[in-house]
């Protein structure tokens, strides 16, 4: 018998009173979760890190920096940079960009898909990830008739998403701004350590302006693969800026999803600017997470478990489902109790 001091999965299902986002964080790592054996046709996920190595990149840095190249490419491309070598670093800027447009997602249902189904419109997904990912299954879960998606924000640019510096709209490249016609500028992605000003590019700037406003106004923060290198020192900089005093954000809960073989410690201590006191979970894997646990809910099941000191059950998301259209089904009564309010709140 449920005494109201716990809620039900149905119950849970039927709540769609949260009004604030949740902000999900992704960086290298949840592409790599993603697609740990490569894209649809094998080809591995380069990360940052080691872009020169995965994409043979060694070539164009003189013989003094080849071996920086392969053990730090951001670092051996700023210094580069600073040598004023633009023909080297618009040659790799299209390899890099040839290649990561040629990604595919499997056929199978991915992390991704599932990412895009477990959060609501007004939701976040702010990535630093350049794949075309998140766009390549917005565009599929689009044709089985999934309509409502969270808002998303490409933090270091991305290769499928271009902007219109004159009306300010982005969309895919290839396509033409819906007010001008003209055809979307592709993002800018390569940014050496010592001129990462993100501010100077009218697109990214808009995209932290976002990110920062959405931060300060969330009730969770889920922190997904992303490590918070050194070499992010402005991006870790904006986003503190959204979050604000850690101190202040003594009601929020922050989220951090690594691998199997994380240092919990050292995370804890990585994000320490973003987590207050006792207020946060480590998880080694996405199926751990409060965001599948409580597909499109999290607010809901937050405000209950946080603020109400309620017991909640948890609604995993399946991780078993391989067809697209069945993970689509599953998720349907969480959509239709969406819908539902939806209409009565046009009436």
């Amino acid at each position: 018998m449920n005494d109201g001091y716990e809620i039900s999965i149905k119950e849970e299902i039927n709540d769609v009173s949260m009004g604030k986002p949740h902000v999900l964080l992704l960086g290298a790592g949840a592409s790599k979760a993603a697609l740990p054996d490569g894209d649809r046709n094998g080809k591995p996920i380069p990360v940052l890190k080691d872009l020169a190595k995965d994409l043979r990149l060694q070539d164009y840095f003189p013989s003094d920096l080849k071996a920086l190249s392969e053990s730090d490419f951001e670092l051996a491309y700023s210094q580069l940079f600073d040598r004023g070598q633009s023909k080297e670093l618009e040659k790799m800027s299209e390899i890099i960009m040839t290649y990561l447009l040629d990604l595919e997602l499997p056929d199978q249902v991915n992390l991704y898909d599932i990412l895009h189904l477990t959060l609501r419109k007004k939701d976040i997904i702010a990535t630093f990830n350049w794949d075309p990912f998140l766009m390549l299954s917005r565009t599929r879960l689009a044709k089985l008739g999934v309509n409502k998606f969270p808002k998303l924000f490409f933090l270091h640019g991305n290769v499928a998403v271009g902007y219109c510096e004159k009306d300010k709209i982005s969309g895919l490249v290839g396509n033409k701004c819906s007010k001008c016609s003209h055809y979307f500028k592709p993002s800018k992605l390569l940014y050496p350590i010592e001129h990462k000003n993100y501010q100077d590019d009218p697109f990214i700037k808009r995209e932290w302006e976002a990110i920062r406003y959405f931060l300060k106004n969330c009730f969770m923060l889920t922190v997904f693969g992303y490590s918070a290198p050194k070499t992010d020192v402005e991006a870790i900089k904006l986003l503190k800026e959204g979050w604000g005093d850690v101190e202040s954000r003594d009601m929020e809960q922050t989220e951090i999803i690594s691998h199997s073989y994380s240092d919990h410690d050292a995370l804890r201590k990585t994000w320490s600017d973003f987590i207050h006191t006792h207020h946060y979970e480590i998880h080694n894997s996405f199926f751990e997470s409060f965001i599948c646990n409580h597909p499109r809910r999290s607010g809901e099941a937050y405000w209950n478990q946080y603020y109400e000191a309620k017991f909640i059950s948890n609604n995993t998301v399946p991780n078993k489902i391989e067809n697209l259209k069945e993970l689509v089904e599953w998720f349907k009564p969480l959509l239709d109790a969406e819908e539902k309010l939806e209409t009565a709140n046009v009436k």
